[in-house]
């Protein structure tokens, strides 16, 4: 396995290369998957965001984390996993439960410490397969792709409420191809109309090498379990102690798309023009952002 990469080196790929020594003030935002796979209920999307300092300010203490466990009782981590820490599988076998507790919390506290932000949003796929068809679900795409579009929207609002970097990226964990494809064409509708920050790349790449995607992970596991206690179990004061210091300590925002919305959103469809969703449906259909062709928005009103 290869080394991880540090973020700085990251930070080089990302930025243009015309800038002194490849450097520019920049926000990039680190965001993870969770329920993704067959059978979930619960679909989201999260992750953390925040200035090229507390970012790597943050990856120093995280690394420190994984070369000496529990200050050097066990052994290096190549990865940190939530799943496998919470259930104490594969890396993590052997360990009790007061272990992986405090070894989370410990990770928390980086997290908190850092001055990092961080947003999710979940959705219930049942409901969403249901409600949303056609052209809005060419849209706005399956319960991950609106989680995408959420994200995109609520990290950039917060770029530009809050600092002034004029470059602003997105690190994605790994994910399947056409998951990709959709990802990237909405990220391409975004770079066309946000002037301020200037987006200016989109990566899929693995934990193993990229460790703030695992601290994404920690933060969309937590949240995969609140979003569930709520959509399925009608809970809504955080049930886990974890989630409730994250969203206390931390600006940690997060959002639900509950069957209501889902019918706002169905009414608010067959409202507009009908050629033009048309378009766009077609337009997020067959869009290739690897060889782009807008020709088939030529004349037709996109913003």
């Amino acid at each position: 396995m290869n080394a991880p990469v540090p973020i700085s080196d990251l930070f080089r790929v990302l930025l243009p290369r015309d800038h002194p020594n490849g450097w520019l003030a920049m926000i990039t935002a680190y965001v993870d998957d969770s329920g993704t796979h067959g059978g979930s209920k619960i679909v989201l999307v999260a992750g953390l965001f925040g200035t090229e300092a507390r970012l790597a300010s943050l990856e120093r203490n995280w690394r420190k984390h994984l070369e000496r466990p529990l200050c050097g009782a066990k052994s290096r981590l190549k990865r940190f996993h939530m799943a496998d820490c919470n259930a104490s599988t594969r890396e993590f076998t052997g360990w009790s439960r007061t272990e992986t507790d405090y070894f989370c919390h410990q990770l928390q506290t980086e997290i908190v410490e850092s001055g990092v932000s961080a947003y999710g949003a979940a959705c219930s796929r049942n409901d969403w397969e249901e409600l949303i068809t056609g052209e809005q679900l060419a849209l706005l795409g399956d319960p991950e792709g609106v989680c995408i579009w959420n994200s995109f929207v609520r990290m950039i609002a917060w770029a530009q409420a809050n600092t002034f970097d004029p470059k602003m990226s997105f690190v994605f964990d790994s994910r399947p191809a056409a998951s990709q494809r959709y990802a990237k064409v909405v990220f391409d509708a975004f770079q066309r109309q946000i002037e301020n920050p200037a987006l200016t790349g989109i990566s899929f790449l693995s934990s193993y090498d990229i460790v703030l995607l695992q601290a994404a992970d920690l933060l969309a596991w937590e949240l995969y379990q609140h979003a569930t206690d709520i959509l399925l179990n009608g809970m809504r004061f955080p049930r886990r102690p974890q989630f409730r210091r994250l969203t206390s300590e931390m600006n940690f925002a997060a959002q639900i798309v509950t069957r209501d919305n889902m019918e706002r959103m169905v009414a608010e469809h067959k409202k507009r023009d009908p050629a033009l969703t048309r378009a766009m449906a077609d337009h997020f259909t067959f869009f290739d952002p690897e060889n782009p062709d807008y020709s088939s928005l030529v004349g037709k009103q996109t913003s």
